[in-house]
């Protein structure tokens, strides 16, 4: 049994509430929401707030918007489940949908969040563990100890992102608003992460995410996302890949994002992948070259329960997957996504 530390708890009513008790308690409190990843982290001592602020009555931040001219609007409460099946999502952003009802299981969807899944704690096999294993390994650099377990000459923490939101709102150029106690500001999302498994993010002390923005998608994008598990609920990515395109009407393909989670401490963005398909009909030939690209890029590290040559392995084979599906005029097929 692992009980869970002692701690104050404090449930606003208002968004402004909930940023003014942050500001008070700084650093000693953290942001409940959902609660799915971060209560087992405490019972694991990887956090011990003094004072949790849960969020989950402020109305504000469970709203879905849309609007067909300005895009999607989530309140940052919204949960998992809505994101994988209200009708605005599911019809307007199909694969942000899909990846959503591959997180954990239906009722870990039911309390996650989509402002959770962005802000999710990066993950490696070293850290997130019981308090006596770590301590049975004297620790790792990302929790009390002064060395990475994954890179003992680096210098830095290489724990991996591990949302498989992400990678798709990524690709779609989302933007995410963060509330403090005297003001908001918003953020691209390719301009919050760092390569960093510590500071993996550029929410500041006291802020707040309190929703996230797509844009309206262009005309011709099609998208889809694989995940790599070990089964097919629950388990969190091993490897996560992105990829959507903007295709004309002559089947040429005018943008293309290609993203992979799960590999790095950020999502990671395969640039030279992604100019090769940019004004080029894609061939099957084209979808090779473009796959041996994105296995080059792709560095895994010995951090998860697969093997990093496995995982490395398995990017080229999910980008030659999704380039065969997506270039043959699907939105969207479900039975490669699984």
């Amino acid at each position: 049994m692992m009980p869970l530390p002692p701690f104050e708890f404090a449930a606003p009513a208002t968004l402004d509430e909930a940023a003014k008790l942050l500001d008070q308690h700084k650093s000693h409190a953290k942001i409940l929401a959902g609660g799915t990843d971060l209560i087992p982290s405490m019972k694991n001592k990887l956090f011990e707030p003094q004072v949790l602020i849960g969020i989950g009555n402020i109305p504000e931040m469970k709203k879905i918007e849309y609007d067909p001219q300005k895009g999607l609007t989530l309140g940052s409460l919204v949960t998992i489940t809505d994101i994988g099946h209200h009708p605005h999502i599911t019809t307007h952003y199909p694969v942000l949908s899909d990846a959503a009802r591959k997180i954990a299981t239906p009722l870990l969807q039911n309390k996650g969040t989509i402002g959770g899944n962005i802000l999710l704690d990066t993950r490696c096999y070293y850290y997130n563990q019981s308090h006596f294993w770590r301590k049975a390994i004297n620790n790792c650099l990302k929790k009390e100890g002064d060395v990475c377990r994954v890179a003992p000459s680096g210098h830095r923490c290489y724990a991996i992102s591990s949302s498989d939101t992400v990678p798709v709102l990524y690709a779609m150029n989302a933007s995410v608003t963060l509330v403090h106690a005297h003001g908001q500001r918003t953020v691209p999302l390719r301009a919050f992460y760092e390569n960093d498994g510590m500071k993996f993010n550029k929410l500041e002390p006291g802020e707040i995410l309190s929703q996230v923005h797509i844009p309206v998608l262009p005309k011709g994008f099609r998208g889809a996302y694989m995940k790599l598990r070990r089964r097919q609920t629950i388990d969190y990515p091993m490897l996560g890949v992105m990829i959507g395109l903007q295709m004309d009407d002559k089947n040429i393909c005018r943008d293309a994002q290609i993203v992979l989670g799960a590999v790095f401490s950020m999502p990671y963005e395969v640039k030279a992948a992604q100019d090769m398909l940019t004004g080029q009909t894609i061939t099957e030939d084209l979808i090779e070259k473009v796959a041996d690209i994105a296995h080059q890029e792709a560095k895994p590290l010995d951090l998860t329960n697969f093997r990093p040559a496995y995982r490395k392995r398995m990017v080229r084979v999910f980008v030659k997957r999704i380039l065969n599906v997506l270039t043959q005029k699907n939105t969207y097929v479900e039975e490669i996504l699984a």
